[in-house]
Formats: C-alpha cells, structure tokens, sequence
C-alpha cells in the first residue's frame, strides 16, 4: 500500500471527502446479515469517512490505516466502545485469523498489492465472510469535471500517477480476479456532490497529486479552480455529477 501518498493530507482529506451514500451502507448490512456482534474491518481506512457510517449504524469495527497522519485524525473515533484502530496495511492487516465477518475498503483499493491483500483477506475472513470493495467517482464526460483535470494535468502529475485505476470504466479490470470465481454484486448509487467554494476547491486539494501550499505555483492552481467554480455555480453552489460503485463478493 502507498502510505505515504497522502502524507501532511489528513486534515483536508477529512474535512472535504465526501461520504458514501447511507442507502448503500444500510443495503449492505441488509445483505450481508450483519448485526451489532458482526466485526468490520475497514482497510486503509483513512480518516474514517466510512467507517462513522457503519459505527452510526452499530457495528463493531476495526480500522487498520497505515499513514501516521491518517490514523492520529482515525484514532479520534475511539470514544465509540465499538471501534479500535490497528496500524497495519491491506497486505499485512496484523489482524487475527477468521476474525471478520466483512471488509470494507472506501477509495483505497487501487493502491493496494492485488494479490497479496487477496490472501490476507483469506486469513482474516470468518468462512462466510464478504469483502465489499467501493469508490466515489466524479462522471469524467461533465465538462465542470474535465476542466478540473486540465487544471491538475496543468500543474501536477495526476496523469502519470492515477491513469488508468481510476476512471470509472477501469475499476472492473482493478476488481478482475480478486474475487472467488470472478462472481460479485455490482451496485452503482448516484451521490451528486453538493459544493460551496470552499469545499469545491477543498475536495481538489485532498487528491494524492494536489499541489500544496510550499509548492510554488499553488496560488496560481488555487485561482484556476476558483474561475471554475465561478463559472458553473448558482447561488454559491456547485453540483458535481459523481457516483458510488461498489462490489462485493466472497474472496473464499
């Protein structure tokens, strides 16, 4: 896993990521038959955008998070009795064996070694267990979304790092082969993403690639999201078109 992609990012990826849609979480419990003694674990959970979710919904979960900064803002969610934090990566989750009746990985699982987290899913998964696999995805065809990547492909390296895993036609070849069979549910929810400016330019400046403040052309960067959102806002705000697609299936 790449850990230090989001070092000195925690507090701007916790402030403006967005959620996942609660129809889908609850959609989940449903199908899964989980129940407040099932145990969840979210892997590279950051700084538990998810993870509130299924705690709000009384699950007991565990949060194994790699990234120093990540896991300090993650480790406040332990005031709630149900939840602890494990530092560990998706490939070696320092997890007990036939412990978890679902994994949960949210934006994550295209920084991790395929394989090798296939296997640790297999350890740590009770025999029924399922693995749910999910990603918020901007619809790349909206001209607010293109203009936002010229501005990234502009200024940073956004191409050379995300091309090809992230864009939503590719997630089923990231998904290809990790679960048993290749046999999984496909759910795709649509979850607008409602902006102020603030948190419009925010949400740019959580990406793995974003420029931050001691880079040198960081106001200029700033200012081109700026006049995008200024173009396309009504009354202060700006949608932007995005969808949850999610996966789920057996691994053993």
């Amino acid at each position: 896993m790449n850990e230090d992609k989001f070092n000195k990012l925690a507090d701007i990826y916790e402030k403006y990521r967005p959620s996942y849609p609660e129809e889908y979480v609850k959609y989940i419990i449903r199908e899964c038959n989980l129940n407040e003694e099932s145990i969840v674990a979210d892997i590279g959970a950051g700084t538990g955008i998810l993870t509130r979710q299924l705690l709000e919904n009384n699950l007991k979960v565990i949060g194994v998070e790699p990234n120093t900064d990540m896991r300090k803002i993650l480790k406040k969610l332990e005031m709630n009795k149900n939840f602890k934090v494990v530092e560990g990566s998706a490939e070696h989750t320092n997890l007990k064996e036939n412990s978890i009746d679902l994994i949960v990985v949210a934006q994550a699982f295209h920084w991790f070694d395929k394989q090798k987290f296939k296997e640790e899913c297999k350890r740590i998964l009770k025999p029924n267990g399922k693995v749910w696999i999910l990603w918020n995805q901007v619809d790349e065809t909206k001209e607010i979304v293109k203009e936002q990547k010229e501005v990234d492909d502009k200024y940073t390296n956004r191409f050379q790092e995300v091309t090809g895993i992230l864009t939503a036609n590719k997630k089923e070849e990231q998904i290809n082969g990790f679960f048993k069979d290749n046999l999984y549910e496909t759910k795709i929810v649509d979850n607008p993403l409602e902006n102020d400016k603030e948190r419009f330019i925010g949400n740019n400046l959580s990406r793995s690639y974003a420029l931050k403040k001691e880079d040198i052309n960081y106001k200029n960067y700033i200012k081109e999201f700026e006049k995008i959102f200024d173009k396309y806002s009504k009354n202060g705000k700006v949608i932007v078109p995005n969808k949850t697609y999610g996966y789920l299936g057996q691994v053993k």
